[in-house]
């Protein structure tokens, strides 16, 4: 019974979290609305816009992957971790915006997403938007987890690092045109092939993991954690170029996986090629993290146990039984969340 208090106990602590967690995703959807061209209500009920819905629901699921981030390091206190959190939170809402701004400009720059989105209904370039979001999603959120000595160092190191992911991302982009058979634009956005979206926006949630996980707690020396941040993405995209050879020959092994793509439009090798990109990036992931979880030892207690009374004649034979040690412990601490103001 006691367990279950305890537990209840520690559900209701979290629910001032969760609804400051819900009111900003509500906010980011509704700052992403405005700040759009697309009418929300129009393309997702009277038109029942598929490419939108998807490039919606990507942008919420990397809001909500950034949220999450929000909260590490959190006592669970709310009068303590408001700042720290209203702080992370403002950032998500602007950066997660940015991100589709910069995927408009950099990464499918041949063509028109709004066009795509809203005239063609073009679901390949939905999924691509959506891998984008999803991308800057778990940047944020391995941003957030980083250890910052003040208030404008923290918003300092989470503009700066948002920018080095959304840059990785580019280059990720020029990375899969390289690797692929096909014009990835004129495939994408001239002929609407959905395969090929599909494809495009794993390899972009692929390359957002790898990249949170360089980022995930790193600190205010910019100079070392960008160094890092950039070994780990130039290691984790040959990595994926890899996967995409593997992939090719192993889970497709009767037709070239750019020609099932290109030519057949092959939803299935489309999905084959993506969920390849994400497993391999969450196994680099749990295989390698620049910075790991602190290990701090628990300082050992000695316990002094008294020797029983002896006999007089024996008491200069024996030697009696102290300072008994107890063996060392290690506890594994949370990594530390931002300074609060």
């Amino acid at each position: 019974m006691e367990v279950v208090t305890a537990t209840l106990i520690k559900i209701l602590a979290g629910m001032p979290h969760l609804a400051i967690l819900l009111v900003g995703l509500f906010l980011a959807k509704l700052f992403f609305q405005v700040t759009s061209r697309y009418k929300f209500s129009e393309e997702l009920t009277a038109k029942d816009n598929p490419a939108f819905g998807v490039c919606l629901s990507g942008y919420l699921v990397g809001t909500g992957i950034a949220l999450y981030g929000a909260l590490f390091g959190a006592t669970g206190i709310l009068t303590e971790d408001a700042a720290g959190i209203l702080v992370g939170v403002v950032a998500i809402i602007i950066l997660m915006r940015l991100g589709v701004v910069v995927n408009d400009a950099a990464i499918l720059f041949r063509f028109s997403i709004r066009k795509e989105l809203s005239h063609d209904r073009n679901v390949g370039t939905g999924f691509v938007v959506a891998g984008s979001c999803i991308a800057t999603g778990w940047m944020l959120n391995g941003v957030l987890s980083g250890v910052s000595t003040s208030l404008l160092t923290s918003i300092r190191d989470i503009v700066v690092y948002w920018a080095l992911g959304q840059v990785i991302l580019i280059l990720g982009g020029i990375l899969f045109q390289f690797i692929t058979r096909y014009d990835v634009h004129k495939i994408i956005g001239g002929e609407n092939n959905l395969p090929a979206g599909i494809s495009f926006g794993g390899f972009l949630v692929a390359l957002g993991i790898i990249t949170r996980n360089a980022l995930f707690g790193a600190t205010s020396r910019l100079g070392e954690e960008i160094l890092i941040t950039i070994i780990f993405a130039l290691v984790g995209m040959v990595l994926l170029t890899l996967t995409r050879i593997i992939a090719d020959r192993v889970f497709l092994p009767g037709s070239p996986l750019s020609k099932e793509i290109a030519e057949d439009r092959n939803p299935a090798a489309g999905a084959i090629a993506a969920a390849s990109f994400v497993v391999a990036a969450l196994i680099f992931a749990a295989a390698v993290n620049p910075h790991p979880t602190p290990v701090i030892a628990v300082e050992p207690q000695a316990s002094t146990i008294e020797a029983p009374a002896l006999e007089p004649e024996s008491a200069m034979e024996t030697a009696p039984v102290v300072g008994l040690t107890a063996p060392e412990t290690t506890t594994e601490q949370p990594p530390e969340r931002p300074a609060e103001p």
